[in-house]
């Protein structure tokens, strides 16, 4: 039987949502729920219902979340990917244990870029949206660095860890910064995160809380 992987969480855990379960290992567990083939295209559905998974486990509990489309043959290979990065799963569980992510978006006005030939599908757009999102291909310019870091200073009592990255398309050149901070300590975030002053003609997005995906190091 195969099966599709959410996270990684404590042996001990508050459970998983309808649909899912638990199997463990060394004092670890992966959130599963059975699956039979799945197709190089996923639709939107398939996505969202994927995220909110991960999202109702991360509410209930520390979780290293995985990205969509982690599929294990069975069972062993499960408990094998458990003992093998024990270690691992084990100190990102403790650092991540009671935090959440929270995001800024820093919209900027349109660069040049080259639009693609053909529109891609739904299930293809949100991938590479995905793939936008996780990567850190993309360097930020000077103007770019100076706005992160002003907004990282700003929210540096706030949070305890950050990443950033950027990306293009023919309407905007997006900036993305990401926090790591308690689940206690959202509102506070928000708050400091209401007097950042964006640029003359950017916006600025506020996003979250969110599972930590920015901050999962997960194996390949």
């Amino acid at each position: 039987m195969r099966y599709l992987l959410y996270g990684i969480v404590r042996e001990d855990s508050a459970g998983c949502p309808p649909g899912t379960h638990l199997l463990t290992a060394h004092g670890l567990a992966a959130a599963v729920s059975a699956v039979e083939e799945m197709g190089a295209s996923p639709s939107v559905a398939s996505l969202l219902a994927y995220e909110r998974v991960v999202e109702a486990i991360h509410a209930r509990q520390a979780v290293i979340p995985l990205r969509y489309g982690c599929v294990m043959e069975n069972e062993s290979a499960v408990v094998r990917l458990l003992e093998d990065h024990r270690q691992e799963f084990g100190a990102q569980l403790a650092r991540l244990l009671g935090m959440t992510e929270m995001g800024i978006r820093v919209l900027w006005p349109a660069r040049a870029a080259v639009p693609p030939a053909v529109p891609p599908s739904p299930g293809a757009a949100y991938l590479a949206s995905l793939r936008n999102r996780y990567p850190f291909g993309n360097a930020l310019d000077g103007e770019e660095t100076q706005l992160a870091d002003r907004i990282a200073g700003l929210l540096s009592g706030c949070s305890t860890e950050q990443r950033r990255e950027v990306s293009s398309s023919s309407q905007r050149r997006l900036l993305s910064l990401y926090f790591l901070t308690s689940k206690d300590g959202v509102e506070r975030f928000r708050s400091e995160a209401r007097k950042i002053c964006p640029p003359s003609g950017a916006k600025i997005l506020l996003s979250g809380p969110w599972p930590p995906y920015n901050f999962a190091e997960s194996p390949e």
